[in-house]
Order: C-alpha cells, then structure tokens, then sequence
C-alpha cells in the first residue's frame, strides 16, 4: 500500500492495503584494502667549493621549530586522515588504523583522537534544520516520546501528499501531519518521523528531540526499529524528487551517518531482529542496506518508485562522497591553520651568526635568525615536513580512490 502516514492519504488506505514491492538484495560490500606507505626522511649533504666534495664544517643550529612544524602537520593528517577513512572502511576500521603505532621512529609523536575527530566531522556535517518550535511550537507531544539506544540504518519515506505546494504553505502541511499522526486513526504521540525535507530542500525536525538525539518513529505497517527516519513532504509514485529535495536529503543523511557510525557506501548492510512490523514480525532477523525505503520494513510503497530508485546507488554514493569531500576539506583547513601557527613564532634559541671557513682559510660569520637565510643542513626536520604532508596527500587520495572504486564498481 502506499504510504498513508499524511492526512491526504488516509481516505485511500483501503484501496491499496494489498500492495507489495520488490525488494532488490544489496550485494555484499567489500572492505577496501588498507595501504601502508611509511614516509623516509632523506639526508641531504652540501659540497664545499668548486667541483670539490670536502666534508662541510659542522654547523649548529636549533630543529625545535622545523621539528614543531613537521609534528603538527604528521599530527593533522593523521587525525583528519583517520576521519576521512571512517567514511570509507567505517569507525571500527578507522580507530583500528589510528591505533597502530608509527612504523618510522621520527615519525612516532603524533596521536589520534578518534572520537574526537569524530565529532568534529558531524559539527561540520550537520546541514541547517529548522526546529520542531518553528511548526509545532503550540502543537504538543501527546505522549511518551521514547529514546532510540541503537541506530543502526536510515530509513527514508515519503509522505504520499500533494505535490504542488508553495513553500509558504510547508509548515501548514507539516501540522496537519500532526493532527492526523496524533489523531484516533494512528493514535502516536508526536508526527511519526524523526525529520522532514520539503520539495524546495529545507529540512525540518519533526518527531520532538530529533535534533537533540536520537528518538523512535512510527510507521505504517508498524515499526521494526532501529532506524532514524526522514521523510520527503509530496508523493513520489509517479514523480521525481526535485534536485533541491535530493541535495537537503543527501546532506540530512551523510550528518545522521556520521552522527551514529553507520556505514553508507553502496552495498553496505547491517543485522538486527525487528521489534515488530507487517513484514517483519517481531523476533526475525533481518539484513538491509544502511540507507533503506519503508517498503524494506512494511508492506507498503513507500517511498514511492521515484525516490525508492535512488537508495541503491544513487544516495549512497552521494553520502559517501559528502562525508569523504568534508573530512578532506578539514584536513586541508587545519593543516594550513597548524603550519600558520608554528611559523608565526620564531625560536629564541637560534644563534646570530654561524662560524665557517672559506676556501682560502679565511673565517666567515654567516648571520641567521629573523631576517636572514637559514643554513640548509636540517634534513631532519625537512623530512618531517615533508612526511606531514605527504601523510595528507596519501589520507586524500586513499579516500578518494576507495571511493572512486565504489563508484565504478
């Protein structure tokens, strides 16, 4: 049946109670291999004189900020690095990598938060929702509004209402989802998603906490769990889903992935026993793609062949490539930020000049510190700048290039 969880829809619930949909089985996914490219500071030896390789005079001179330098950029890419392939080879894989040790002992310092890194990819993720007060400030909850302890798939909907609303009329739509949810037919304590994207891309929050946390939806059909649920405001049996609805839908996912460690690239799939639905009565075991439509959960069609046709490839690649592009941007962002800082003070401890001896005997004071040339022998602390940047490098394109093989693949 179609999905008849809006008000404009339950009139026509008894004529379509016996629909069913095919449901496609996702392939399983295979986990991208793991690349291990350990960095070699080279060394660097100057001649002296023309066409002459004489050991050069010994030269002393303070590493500490070349090393601080080199340091902070191996400890950026790791970090950003490491949350970059979370959204490729998913959390468990990700801290497995940034728990292994350094395999260059130059390059042993830099560790990894990876919570926290976490985190700050789903404060950068999280796109602009407007909250539940904004519609439903004098709409209260009904009753008991109850935690979702294990979000393991998104799941999307439709809500099988008219299509041609203006965008003034958004939140009137969304109330009168509320009368109907909270109303004798479905009796629910609040409307029944946990988000909504209108046909012009704004994003809503609907079932009250939403924002704030994860809570249980309901559904037509019962509810199996286990999902957070958003849903598209028009009806898309027989019509596309606007561009604007796609990308505010594209982004509402990739944050919630991120938010609950969810796996979306194409083919991934996740196990639970349902809590109890008219398609997967309670206690079965099921298997579905993290990104799933309410007809894998329900008897029901929802959300519509137009949007359903995109929960096979279509959103999956687009999350993915959103939270990989994210972490990539703040990788490149903070690196930039920590070679800025490093250099912006210099070391106190750098000598005014350098003694040599030129090729007639003669001495040479060569002055250095602020101002002045540096003497070129740091091939340490060359190095580490180097491999910070090249660890980055190697963050971007691993990512990018697991993602491109899912793409082709």
């Amino acid at each position: 049946m179609a999905d008849h969880d809006s008000a404009d829809s339950a009139d026509s619930a008894a004529d379509t109670d016996t629909d069913t949909a095919d449901t496609a089985e996702p392939a399983n996914r295979a986990a991208p291999a793991e690349r291990d490219v350990p960095a070699q500071p080279g060394d660097r030896v100057q001649p002296v004189g023309p066409g002459r390789a004489e050991r050069p005079q010994p030269v002393t001179i303070d590493r500490r900020a070349a090393l601080a330098m080199g340091g902070a950029a191996i400890g950026t890419a790791a970090a950003i690095g490491t949350a970059a392939l979370g959204a490729v080879v998913g959390p468990e894989g990700a801290a497995a990598i940034a728990r292994s040790p350094a395999r260059d002992p130059h390059l042993s310092t830099a560790t990894v938060d990876p919570a926290k890194q976490s985190a700050d990819l789903v404060d950068a993720l999280q796109p602009e929702i407007a909250p539940r007060s904004t519609w439903g400030a004098d709409l209260p909850v009904v009753g008991e509004i109850i935690p979702e302890d294990d979000v393991r798939f998104l799941l999307v909907h439709h809500t099988a209402s008219r299509n041609d609303y203006r965008q003034d009329e958004v939140t009137d739509q969304i109330q009168d989802f509320y009368r109907f949810h909270t109303g004798p037919d479905k009796g629910w304590p609040d409307v029944a998603y946990n988000f909504f994207v209108d046909r012009f891309g704004g994003i809503w929050e609907a079932r009250a906490g939403s924002v704030d946390g994860p809570v249980r939806g309901d559904a037509t059909g019962g509810s199996q769990g286990f999902a957070m649920l958003c849903s598209l405001i028009g009806d898309h049996s027989q019509v596309e889903v606007s561009p604007q609805a796609l990308d505010s839908l594209t982004a509402l996912l990739a944050w919630l992935a991120e938010r609950y460690r969810i796996d979306t690239a194409p083919g991934s799939t996740v196990a639970f026993v349902s809590r109890g639905s008219n398609r997967w009565p309670a206690g079965t075991e099921v298997t579905t793609a993290t990104i799933s439509g309410h007809r894998d959960m329900s008897d029901t069609s929802c959300p519509g062949d137009f949007a359903y046709r995109l929960l096979d490839d279509v959103l999956p690649t687009r999350v993915s490539a959103l939270r990989i592009d994210t972490a990539a941007a703040m990788a490149a962002t903070a690196l930039a930020a920590g070679a800025a800082t490093t250099t912006s003070t210099p070391s106190t401890s750098i000598p005014s000049t350098v003694s040599s001896t030129s090729d007639t005997g003669e001495a040479i004071d060569t002055p250095v510190g602020p101002g002045s040339e540096p003497p070129e022998d740091d091939s340490l602390a060359s190095g580490a700048v180097v491999a910070g940047l090249a660890a980055t490098v190697i963050a971007v394109v691993v990512a990018g290039a697991a993602r491109f093989r899912r793409r082709v693949g």
